[in-house]
């Protein structure tokens, strides 16, 4: 085992050229041209292992199987035919050690926050969630007014990648599929293609879930993009540790107005004395978040309850929704017929918000898409339910493809709709993420190992997390349906591999209407005997 010792924040190795292999080449042909000998290329193959890296806290991580005795692939529906001796194919044929992302980048989100021409959403994160191709794939389809170039990720990375600092070889990134599908990602694909993988069916464990887990103010995701005047001045004073301003707090206002409602404004201390104030931990989740990622946050709020002012306002019964907004103008929509409660909070772990959170106070929305709780609230403009038809988000979400406006136009955006709706409905709705655990990680066999992670649906109630260790051929469910949907559930599932292997587990969520999780997570991950 060759061991190589490097931080989490390092580089861990340079694009190194692939292997040329003729696609007429049988492994016999390969060597024969190489040496005259099929046994001195086995014997030089089986001398070149993977690569092991060490983490700072001893952690071993190995991306690559070790085939030894275990040689299928996850997919084990066909049955191979195995010489005595042969070189280790998934270094000397595939050359995995050098394909992949995590090839060049040890920390995708680390190699994002360290670029400094350009200001990228931080998605480092406290959780332990590595950061895949996947996610970014799912973020740079589409984003109206999120990205400018929808539809560009292929062409980013690829312009990234050709030029002479960043410069990588077709096949450190891609397989060419022999199947017909073309030019493939390899981090998408390579779990059918690695040999060592043992693929389990009906795979059975412990399992256990709780909504306890909390987020702390200081770990919450910030999506940090300057779009508003206020985001360049909570960004400034985030950057420069600049204390709370009390006279911002104690002179803060918030006006309630609009058709049907008494219009009333208080400051933020009149708010909290009049109404009173609830503390309630509430999951924070970004409309970006794609399928295991990070943005998403489950912390305890303090607040006014904000149905408490709409009583006092008596807005009407047949209002259509509340638009908030913030005094540099950003505003976001709820519609009331999905509305439960909202909160004007001022405190996060019952110290004030910090800045990054929208200090001096935040509406903070359950069941919605995040936008949907504003930084810095001052008005909340009650709408009419003609002018809710009108709107163009609704809950923090764009509207979906096929709304149509009272003029009888689809408005705002294209007909396929916002990225995440599919033929499923959201891509991340339900949602389901990996805590602590990278590509690749060695486990002990037969000492029992459990995983953890969580799961949401926004406004949907999580009613069982799958497991598979079959590629997706079966998946074992246990139930959910005692959660409440204004917090993630937290699942821990247990497993003891019984023999030195390299295994995939993959991970899906149901929502209470039977929408699944569009794409499961999926992570490689190498049983061994110490």
């Amino acid at each position: 085992m060759r061991i190589q010792k490097i931080g989490v924040f390092v580089a861990i190795v340079a694009f190194i050229l692939l292997l040329v292999i003729g696609a007429s080449c049988s492994p016999t042909a390969a060597s024969d041209e190489a040496d005259g000998s099929d046994n001195e290329i086995s014997q030089s193959a089986a001398s070149t292992e993977p690569l092991v890296i060490e983490r700072p806290d001893g952690t071993l991580i190995q991306r690559t199987p070790t085939e030894a005795d275990i040689l299928s692939t996850l997919s084990d529906d066909w049955p191979y035919h195995y010489p005595e001796q042969m070189p280790a194919y998934n270094i000397y044929y595939l050359d995995a050690d050098n394909r992949g992302c995590n090839a060049c980048h040890d920390d995708l989100a680390v190699t994002l926050k360290s670029m400094t021409s350009y200001l990228h959403v931080d998605l480092t994160n406290s959780y332990g969630i590595q950061l895949t191709v996947q996610q970014c794939i799912d973020c740079h389809t589409f984003g109206f007014y999120y990205i400018t170039n929808q539809y560009s990720f292929g062409t980013l990375i690829h312009g990234i990648h050709g030029t002479n600092s960043q410069r990588a070889d077709c096949w450190n990134c891609h397989l060419a599929s022999g199947s017909g599908a073309g030019m493939q990602l390899w981090d998408l694909v390579k779990h059918n293609q690695l040999r060592g993988i043992t693929a389990i069916h009906d795979v059975e464990g412990e399992f256990s879930w709780n909504q306890d887990k909390t987020t702390p103010a200081a770990d919450i995701f910030d999506f940090n993009w300057q779009y508003y005047e206020l985001d360049y001045l909570r960004y400034e004073n985030t950057l420069n540790n600049v204390p709370p301003d009390q006279e911002m707090f104690d002179n803060w206002t918030i006006t309630i107005s609009g058709e049907g409602a008494n219009e009333l404004t208080y400051t933020l201390p009149e708010l909290i004395e009049r109404f009173g104030s609830e503390t309630e931990a509430v999951t924070f989740h970004c409309t970006l978040n794609p399928t295991g990622g990070p943005l998403i946050a489950n912390a305890v709020y303090t607040g006014v309850p904000l149905s408490r002012l709409f009583a006092e306002a008596g807005i009407s019964p047949d209002a259509g929704a509340f638009t908030a907004l913030a005094p540099d103008g950003f505003a976001e929509p709820v519609m009331m017929d999905n509305f439960s409660e909202a909160y004007i909070c001022y405190q996060i772990d019952g110290a004030p918000l910090p800045w990054s959170q929208g200090y001096p106070v935040q509406l903070i929305v359950p069941h919605s898409g995040a936008p949907a709780s504003v930084k810095q609230v001052s008005d909340i403009v009650v709408n009419t339910q003609a002018e809710a038809a009108e709107l163009h988000e609704w809950n923090g979400w764009p509207r979906e493809a096929g709304t149509v406006a009272a003029d009888g136009t689809i408005p705002y955006y294209t007909l396929e709709g916002w990225p995440y709706v599919d033929d499923n409905g959201y891509r991340n709705k339900p949602n389901a993420g990996l805590f602590d655990f990278e590509e690749g990680q060695i486990i002990e066999t037969g000492v029992p190992y459990t995983f953890s992670g969580y799961a949401t649906a926004y406004d949907e109630q999580i009613v069982a997390i799958e497991f598979s260790m079959d590629g997706g051929v079966s998946w074992t469910s246990y139930d959910t349906s005692g959660s409440n949907k204004s917090n993630w559930v937290i699942w821990n599932f247990t497993i003891t591999p019984e023999f030195d292997s390299a295994y995939v587990l993959s991970v899906r969520s149901v929502s209470e209407t039977g929408r699944i999780t569009e794409t499961p997570i999926e992570v490689l991950f190498n049983a061994k005997t110490f």
